[in-house]
């Protein structure tokens, strides 16, 4: 056994140096770190709970990565990182869940030339639920018609599975106060209830890819410059009419 000591607020543990956490900074490791040394009967179960209050200094298994993460900061290229995921990903390492897919996320969107987008994206992926692959990429929804064709114009582009459509970014409207402009949309799963549209599709966007959030729809929409259809859904019920 380790000496020791457990507050309300702190936990502090000597072995061949001082390890201190605080319940402020993440009570979820504060609890995990709590059963831990409560169910500590030999040293390997000391050895873990030390583990457990040590930050990793660079995540594991995250090979080919310029971001780093360091205690409380994740660095890239060397340079702290100021976006709204990065509380996200540290509360998710400190509780134990994998941060591989949050972390190529992130490095996918810091690829983004938009200060804007990259600065309003991770807000529109956690209000709307947005799930993120192994490789980062967002899984977004978009309807087409019954022969998969778009249904603004009919006749534009065919959004087959496996196909994969491109727009010159200049072209897309950057302005989230521009509604039904021009880009490739896609859109959150509660978005897709209020228009028409016989088939649903799941895409796969790069961070890096989107353009603009409008502010129309309460922000359940994207226009992007490229999108990858990854496969067909059973579509909901429409509540509304309408073309998207």
């Amino acid at each position: 056994m380790y000496p020791h000591i457990i507050t309300d607020n702190t936990i502090t543990v000597i072995a061949s140096q001082v390890h201190t956490i605080s319940k402020a900074s993440s009570e979820d490791t504060f609890n995990k770190v709590c059963d831990l040394i409560r169910n500590a009967t030999s040293p390997e179960d000391w050895d873990a709970v030390i583990a457990a209050m040590t930050p990793r200094v660079v995540l594991q298994h995250y090979v080919g990565s310029n971001l780093e993460i360091h205690g409380s900061q994740i660095l890239y290229k060397g340079e702290p990182v100021n976006n709204a995921i990065v509380p996200h990903i540290l509360k998710m390492r400190d509780g134990g869940y994998p941060v591989d897919p949050l972390m190529r996320f992130l490095e996918r969107l810091l690829a983004n030339p938009s200060m804007r987008s990259r600065n309003q994206l991770w807000r529109f992926v956690e209000t709307n639920n947005i799930p993120i692959d192994d490789e980062g990429n967002l899984l977004l929804y978009k309807r087409v018609k019954d022969d998969y064709y778009d249904c603004h114009t009919g006749s534009t582009n065919c959004y087959t599975v496996g196909s994969v459509h491109t727009m010159d970014r200049a072209k897309v409207d950057d302005d989230p106060e521009s509604t039904c402009s021009f880009g490739l949309h896609v859109c959150s799963y509660a978005y897709l209830r209020s228009f028409a549209g016989s088939r649903t599709l799941i895409c796969k966007v790069d961070p890096a890819d989107v353009v603009s959030v409008p502010i129309d729809y309460e922000n359940t929409k994207l226009r992007v410059c490229k999108l990858y259809v990854h496969q067909e859904i059973d579509t909901p019920t429409p509540i509304d009419t309408g073309v998207y």
